[in-house]
C-alpha cells in the first residue's frame, strides 16, 4: 500500500509539474524578464523582417534585432511563431512577453497597448508589376485587384481608401505577403499594399518583376508591442533600443537588410490611414 500511494503521489506531482511547464509564461507582469528569458511572438512569413530561410531557421532584420535586444538587456531570446491574425491575442493571454513582427505603431494599438519608441521608418505604398501600367495614387486602382495581408494596417488602408477616395476595386486579402507577391508576379491580381520596408525587398530582389509606383502613403514607424500593464517593461526596452541606437548596432542591421539606413530620424508624427 505504501508503495502504491508513493507511486500515486509521484505521478500527480509529476502531472502538476508538466502542466505548470506547458502553460503560459509566468513572469509575474512585474518583471517579464525575471526568469532570464525575453520570449517574442512574430508572424515568420514577413519578409525581410521575420521568415524562414532554405534551411527552415528564422531570419530577417527582427530577429537580429531581438538577439541583439536579449543581449543587450542581459538574456535569452525565444521566438513563438504566431499567425499574425491571432498574434495580439497571443500577448494578451501572456504566451509571450512581447509583439516583435515588423508593427506598426498606431493611436488604436496604443490605446490597447505599449508599444516602444519607433525602431524602424515606415509608410504604405502601392506596388505594381513592370509590365503594367502603374499605380501612382489610389485613384488608379479603379477596377483593379489589390492584395494585402490580412488584418495588417495597409488591409485597413485598402479598405478605406475605396471609401475616401471614392474608387472602387477588389481587395484579396493573403495570410503572407509572399503569397501576395506571388499572386502579383503570377498576374492573379493587379497591384499590392504593403510596407514600405516590405517593398524594397521584394523590388530589390525582383527588380524586374516589381516596382514602388506610389509616393509613401502613410507615416507608421515600427515599434515593439507590450501589454499595457507592463510600463516598467516597455520602459526597459525602450533604453535597450536607445543604446542600440548609440551604438550603431540598429544602424548596421538596417543596411545588412534594407540597404540603407531607416532606424534613425524617425518621424513620430503618426498619419495612419483607417
Amino acid at each position: 500500500m505504501k508503495r502504491k500511494s508513493y507511486v500515486l503521489i509521484t505521478i500527480v506531482l509529476g502531472i502538476a509539474l508538466f502542466l505548470t511547464g506547458c502553460g503560459n509564461k509566468t513572469a509575474s507582469s512585474e518583471d517579464p524578464l525575471a526568469d532570464g528569458v525575453l520570449t517574442a511572438g512574430t508572424n515568420d512569413m514577413y519578409l525581410p523582417l521575420e521568415f524562414r530561410d532554405q534551411n527552415n531557421e528564422l531570419v530577417g532584420f527582427d530577429i537580429d534585432l531581438g538577439a541583439a535586444l536579449a543581449d543587450q538587456l542581459g538574456v535569452k531570446i525565444e521566438w513563438v511563431p504566431t499567425a499574425w491574425d491571432g498574434i495580439f491575442n497571443g500577448l494578451d493571454a501572456k504566451q509571450y512577453d512581447i509583439v516583435l513582427s515588423g508593427t506598426s505603431i498606431t493611436e488604436d494599438r496604443l490605446s490597447g497597448y505599449n508599444m516602444t519608441d519607433p525602431y524602424i521608418a515606415n509608410g504604405i505604398v502601392i506596388v505594381s508589376r513592370k509590365d503594367a501600367t502603374q499605380a501612382k495614387t489610389p485613384k488608379d486602382l479603379a477596377g483593379k485587384t489589390v492584395g494585402v495581408q490580412i488584418e495588417t494596417t495597409a488591409d485597413y488602408a485598402a479598405e478605406a481608401l475605396k471609401k475616401q477616395e471614392n474608387v472602387d476595386y477588389t481587395v484579396n486579402k493573403y495570410d503572407a505577403m509572399l503569397d501576395a507577391f506571388a499572386a502579383l508576379e503570377g498576374k492573379q491580381i493587379d497591384n499590392i499594399m504593403t510596407d514600405i520596408s516590405v517593398a524594397q525587398f521584394y523590388t530589390t530582389l525582383k527588380p524586374d518583376v516589381y516596382a514602388i509606383s506610389s509616393d509613401v502613403l502613410s507615416n507608421e514607424p515600427i515599434g515593439i508591442t507590450v501589454r499595457k500593464a507592463d510600463t516598467a517593461f516597455n520602459e526597459e526596452l525602450n533604453g535597450a533600443l536607445d543604446a542600440l541606437r548609440k551604438n550603431g548596432k540598429l544602424s548596421e542591421l538596417s543596411i545588412k537588410w534594407f540597404g540603407k539606413d531607416v532606424t534613425q530620424n524617425i518621424d513620430t508624427n503618426l498619419k495612419v490611414i483607417e
